[in-house]
């Protein structure tokens, strides 16, 4: 009788998974901080200060959450990865960040605080000028508008991802010597 050894492939699927659940929580508990503090991230008026604080607070966890993955990966990997194999751990994160906060967005302007929902139309019919045209525009685009909101935000999070992923197996990548 032959014993067969299974050898387990060590992905970074979970890890991903969680890093991008875990940051997505936090990206919810920041529209609530916002919200307390009194930073709107989506009024054109907001002062360069408030959106700075806001684009920190947003994408420095993220990048942070990317990284992460990659180098624990790396540990986990024995210290070697390659580039493709980095890109691919931090990418996943991003896709799975994306997902969420989609998911988040569409929660929050739907069920969470459909006020706040009603003050980001309020501030596209304030745009518009008066222009009947652009007027129309937002009332019919209005029923729509938290699923752009969500496919944007996904977009968005995944792009920016995917460049920080690049950067960071850039960074982090160690191939194994050739023996």
């Amino acid at each position: 009788m032959q014993e067969e050894t299974v050898v387990k492939v060590n992905t970074p699927n979970a890890l991903a998974f969680k890093s991008a659940l875990i940051y997505s929580i936090y990206f919810l508990a920041l529209i609530y901080i916002f919200k307390v503090a009194g930073i709107d991230q989506n009024d054109p008026n907001s002062s360069v200060a408030e959106r700075a604080i806001s684009s920190i607070a947003s994408y420095l966890p993220f990048i942070l959450a990317i990284v992460f993955v990659q180098t624990n990966y790396k540990k986990d990997l024995g210290g070697f990865i390659s580039f493709k194999t980095a890109f691919s751990a931090g990418f996943k994160v991003a896709a799975y960040a994306g997902l969420f906060i989609a998911v988040v967005l569409m929660l929050y302007y739907k069920v969470l605080d459909p006020a706040a929902f009603e003050r980001l139309i309020d501030n596209a019919r304030e745009a518009a000028n008066g222009d009947e045209t652009k007027l129309k525009g937002v009332e019919m685009m209005k029923s729509y508008m938290v699923f752009f909101i969500g496919f944007g935000a996904a977009i968005t999070y995944t792009l920016f991802g995917l460049v920080t992923s690049v950067i960071g197996a850039l960074v982090i990548k160690n191939e194994t010597p050739v023996r």
